[in-house]
């Protein structure tokens, strides 16, 4: 795999190259692919064509395959693809980040949307292998801390759309409905995952395994991976009255844990502004005295 990241390293235009997916996210198996991303600052994308070259010469790699320019592979047990991303496109999300904005739109697999803050999470939840410049470490160090104001935008706009959800998920009384409430309930979910990204400061992970991320986030409600199971299980069985008290019940606990969370940003403002109104009184005495 170094000779493969080192070839892929060596491209034109490429600055960087990590890899992300489970393994950037620390939850891989031995068994699981690994996403291979080359970074680039600006211009189009690197052809496929050159990094089906830069494979080729690469001792192991098999099965070179470049669907629609996609360009994926084997390299003795383990396959791997390769994805590009754009850090001049990042580095404006940053920006965006730290205003409290982002894009929520219509993506394909994507079933209920895709957070333009994707675009962070692909440099935060990553292995850096190849950063000759530094550019990828400068802008993981500019994504962090979670922004304060992306934290309440996130949390105010998903909390608002699972309270939707659920009152509509509410009105479903006939069986032909079913699936209907299972859209529902899978909407709820992704709304009450990304509030709990939220509250606990971590860019959100939209893509599979960001509910194994949820697993070992502290603020979530209690149980919340088997409630979120028994509650598909109750819909997909036409149980509505459980499935909706269960949607009910896990809104409460979302309200409660964004509540506290905005008690706990404004805690964590208070102590951070003492230090400077203490340096302004000190100031202030020092002028007196003279």
């Amino acid at each position: 795999m170094d000779e493969l990241i080192r070839a892929l390293g060596r491209l034109d235009r490429v600055v960087g190259v990590g890899i992300g997916g489970s393994r950037g996210l620390r939850i891989a198996s031995e068994a699981s692919d690994f996403d291979l991303v080359l970074f680039r600052r600006g211009g189009e994308r690197v052809d496929a064509r050159e990094i089906l070259d830069a494979l080729r010469a690469c001792a192991g790699v098999c099965e070179l395959r470049d669907p629609a320019g996609f360009v994926s592979g084997r390299l003795g047990t383990h396959r791997f693809e390769i994805f590009q991303k754009d850090l001049l496109a990042i580095e404006r999300e940053i920006g965006q980040a730290r205003e409290g904005a982002f894009t929520w739109s219509i993506r394909q697999l994507f079933p209920h949307g895709d957070l333009s803050t994707g675009l962070i999470s692909h440099v935060v939840h990553l292995i850096v292998c190849s950063d000759p410049d530094g550019h990828l470490e400068r802008l993981r160090a500019a994504a962090t801390p979670f922004p304060v104001a992306l934290r309440a935008a996130l949390v105010d706009t998903f909390l608002q759309q699972a309270d939707i959800t659920v009152t509509h998920a509410a009105k479903i009384s006939r069986r032909l409905d079913l699936q209907y409430l299972v859209g529902l309930c899978s909407g709820f979910v992704f709304f009450a995952n990304l509030l709990v990204f939220a509250v606990n400061g971590v860019y959100p992970v939209l893509e599979k395994g960001g509910s194994l991320v949820i697993a070992r986030l502290p603020q979530r409600p209690a149980h919340y991976e088997q409630r979120i199971a028994q509650l598909f299980s109750c819909a997909a069985a036409g149980d509505y009255p459980v499935a909706v008290a269960m949607l009910e019940t896990l809104l409460g606990e979302l309200r409660f844990l964004a509540v506290e969370g905005r008690r706990a940003l404004a805690a964590d403002e208070s102590v951070r502004t003492r230090p400077n109104e203490a340096q302004r009184a000190g100031s202030g005495r020092g002028a007196g005295s003279g």
